[in-house]
């Protein structure tokens, strides 16, 4: 624990549970005021849970959270904090509303801490322009791509200047071009107000490298303290994500093994899985995918990359048959897509950028559901649900609602309920 400089918040015997899972364990931990901390690790290890205490957006069940120098568990004092803080929860878009504009959006926050008129226009000047999201200003927050939203709702969490700035893994789903933005804008805002305390989840090792101070987290405890380089010296290590799978318990870190993707050869013969020709879409005047061509080979794994909004995940719409092309043609499997065509939609397995998961069934039903919507044959429904839970580790969250489970463990069970059906074609998340 740090006591020799100011802490920004303290926890103690901090426990937290949903249902029998525990979250947050018996967890003490003190965190210095005025730089950027940084909590590391794989999804479900409590970091949000943490973040959320730490915000007050969580009740607390067991132990103390201290922020500023008092207690967040009583309601008087969480009240009377709140303008010093700002929290963006994990999720694209989670505290945004759909229907308002990107200006309409920052400008109802500036409107919530009291701001006046030529305060919120300067500011929101300023954090529009800092994000790029400046000709973006008139278009509903729904119509935005992925690292948009993350970009408005830094924006909408930035407007009044909080004294601690807590970040639940602000950059998941964002391309590597507007995450650089992203923590350009607060590398500018820090040296502007460098008081400024900044909390932040991230599983993202080369984010971790810039910050000031870190804690490494696994099954809700705290594993190990300190500056990155510290923390790599301390292990031997040459990068973090090596450091952390050194700290990890020994029974964990023995089973991890590099992934390795063995390069692949195709040749011409054979039917593609899908080709393109001259593939366009336009909405009204905006051509989000103009004349695009690619052909892709029966077990190739192929990627759209780019920055968020060039028209990756609308490509990725009319190749399943989810979105009809303005012009130009695509074939699945020799067959020409149209939405229609439920014969060759059963052959696609598609996960979509945004939450398709229901979120009033349980982990259990959604796996069930999604593989009987596709006539999956009653009597292998068994077998195949076993070997999706045992494939992306989900039994410990077989009777939980999707919604209350950690961003990544959603990802794993959207990336399950695509392939239940067992695709031939399975397009990749963004």
């Amino acid at each position: 624990m740090i006591t020799e400089q100011p802490l920004v918040a303290e926890v103690a015997g901090l426990t937290h549970r949903y249902g029998e899972t525990v979250a947050v364990n018996n967890l003490h931990l003190a965190l210095p005021a005025g730089g950027m901390v940084g909590f590391i690790g794989p999804d479900g290890v409590g970091k949000s849970t943490l973040l959320a205490l730490i915000a007050g957006a969580r009740q607390i069940q067991s132990g103390q959270v201290t922020v500023f120098g008092g207690n967040m568990g009583h309601s008087h004092y969480r009240t009377a904090i709140l303008p010093r803080l700002a929290y963006m929860p994990q999720g694209l878009g989670k505290n945004l509303y759909a229907t308002l504009t990107v200006w309409e959006n920052v400008d109802f926050f500036g409107r919530l801490f009291g701001q006046g008129r030529e305060e919120r226009e300067q500011r929101i000047h300023q954090l529009l322009h800092g994000t790029g999201l400046a000709p973006f200003k008139h278009r509903p927050a729904a119509k935005l791509s992925g690292g948009m939203k993350q970009k408005l709702g830094l924006c909408c969490a930035l407007i009044h200047d909080p004294d601690l700035l807590i970040l639940d893994e602000p950059t998941t789903g964002v391309d590597p071009l507007s995450r650089r933005q992203f923590w350009e804008l607060i590398d500018g805002i820090r040296k502007r107000r460098p008081e400024m305390s900044v909390l932040v989840a991230t599983s993202y090792m080369e984010e971790a490298e810039r910050f000031d101070w870190l804690a490494a987290m696994d099954e809700g405890k705290i594993l190990a303290t300190g500056h990155p380089a510290a923390l790599k010296s301390r292990t031997g290590t040459e990068d973090l994500d090596t450091a952390f799978i050194q700290l990890l318990p020994e029974k964990k870190r023995s089973n991890h093994r590099t992934l390795v993707v063995p390069p692949a050869t195709f040749g011409a013969e054979g039917t593609p899985a899908i080709e393109a020709q001259a593939l366009t879409k336009r909405f009204g005047d905006f051509t989000a995918v103009d004349r695009v061509n690619f052909r892709i080979q029966q077990g190739e794994i192929f990627g759209f990359l780019g920055s968020n909004g060039c028209g990756k995940t609308t490509t990725m719409k009319m190749l399943t048959g989810l979105l009809p092309p303005t012009d130009g043609k695509a074939w699945l499997f020799g067959h020409p897509i149209a939405a229609q065509d439920l014969e060759i939609r059963k052959r696609v397995g598609y996960m979509s950028q945004f939450f398709s998961l229901y979120g009033e069934l349980t982990v259990r039903q959604n796996l069930e559901l999604h593989a009987q919507l596709f006539h999956l044959p009653k009597e292998r429904l068994p077998e195949r649900l076993t070997t999706l839970i045992a494939r992306f580790d989900l039994a410990p969250y077989l009777d939980e609602l999707p919604l209350a489970l950690p961003l990544g463990i959603q990802q794993r069970l959207s990336l399950a309920v695509a392939i239940a059906h067992e695709p031939e074609l399975n397009p990749p998340p963004e």
